[in-house]
């Protein structure tokens, strides 16, 4: 066994993972070579090594939460690459209109029939809320109709709705709540599909970017949109929700969310999956809302993450061989990839699913939580 082979073996050993071992979390290495991309190009080479077919594991999720929980991925070598881009978040706003027009593309326009066979009836792109729930569809139509709960929707109320996606809440807002919705999103694909699915709803969805839309609302929300804002622009993005938000009005931001303040996402999903990406810290959040906000409600449901995930997987396998004719199979390896360690940072509590509520500090209403 070679330096670098003892090396990797070594690291996952701290992990209680087994090279070649019998136990589902253990990796199965089918290229020598593995280790030595992996301890030159750290974490980004897991994924990329992965979908090139260069290892195996039966559960990934528990693998990488094996690897998050003991920091293992923290000690990896970061490349020259890494590091040049870290350099450039720190000089460029790499989610500036035009890049957050790009970035959108690149992931949301993979294909609605990819999504469709992903995500399930409401063709939600977020955390779904499990609280008496037995599939995944009734576990998002909790999760919807918690939120309008929380921002005590009333019939006549307009909403605005900030990436929106396939229009899932914005119509199921509409018909339950009976409130008029309109929906932005930067995404072509979830244009066309959402005008169709809210056809017969009193919704309008529009192509445009947060920054460029001005009106008068009664409520606000952004359901796992703000991770695509990025931390230049924390501050713009609340301020468009305060001037957009009626004096006693209500905006719930629902989150992906991290323990420690970041200014780029992990190197290989922003390479590959959602770029330009950052998932926010509690201290991000709080500071971009200083003075225009107050905190009405703070609701963590983490563990709710890493269950529609993997739910989404089970869709996404038992419906790949309708919708594989317009993917080849290093891309069914890196969607995999994608779907099985995103909900291994639930796990390891590296990340966090947050729903918070705010009011307008220059509110005079009385907000009482749902409990």
């Amino acid at each position: 066994m070679s330096y670098l082979e003892l090396k990797g073996t070594e690291l996952f050993r701290k992990a209680d993972i087994r090279v070649n071992g019998s136990r589902p979390w253990d990796i199965q290495v089918h290229n020598k070579k593995f280790f030595s991309r992996l301890l030159k190009d750290g974490s980004i080479a897991l994924g990329e090594s992965y979908v090139d077919g260069w290892w195996d594991c039966k559960q990934i999720d528990q693998f990488v939460y094996r690897l998050l929980k003991n920091n293992i991925l923290s000690k990896l070598h970061m490349s020259f690459i890494n590091k040049a881009y870290n350099l450039r978040v720190k000089l460029l706003n790499l989610q500036s209109k035009k890049k957050a027009k790009k970035n959108v593309s690149f992931h949301y326009n993979l294909g609605n029939d990819l999504f469709e066979a992903t995500l399930g009836k409401y063709m939600s792109y977020s955390c779904a809320y499990w609280k008496n729930a037995k599939n995944l569809d009734q576990a998002q139509k909790n999760k919807m109709d918690l939120i309008c709960k929380k921002l005590k929707l009333k019939k006549g109320m307009n909403v605005l709705d900030i990436g929106c996606g396939w229009g899932g809440f914005a119509k199921f807002a509409a018909d339950k709540y009976r409130v008029k919705v309109v929906g932005l999103t930067l995404s072509q694909d979830q244009y066309l599909y959402a005008l169709t699915y809210c056809r017969d709803s009193n919704v309008e969805i529009r192509v445009e970017d947060y920054r460029d839309h001005k009106g008068q609302y009664d409520r606000v929300v952004c359901i796992e949109m703000m991770e695509h804002v990025g931390p230049k622009n924390h501050r713009d993005f609340m301020e468009c929700v305060h001037n957009n938000l009626k004096k006693d009005g209500l905006f719930l931001l629902q989150s992906i969310s991290t323990s420690v303040s970041a200014k780029r996402n992990d190197p290989w999903i922003d390479k590959y999956i959602f770029p330009g990406t950052v998932p926010l810290s509690a201290k991000q959040i709080t500071t971009a809302s200083e003075g225009l906000f107050y905190i009405a409600d703070w609701h963590d449901f983490t563990e709710d993450y890493h269950k529609t995930m993997l739910e989404w997987h089970k869709n996404f396998k038992k419906n790949w061989k309708d919708i594989n004719q317009n993917y080849d199979e290093q891309f069914y390896r890196l969607w995999e990839f994608y779907l099985l360690c995103c909900p291994a940072t639930a796990l390891a509590k590296t990340y966090h699913l947050w729903q918070v509520v705010f009011a307008r500090t220059d509110s005079d209403k009385q907000y009482t939580r749902i409990t």
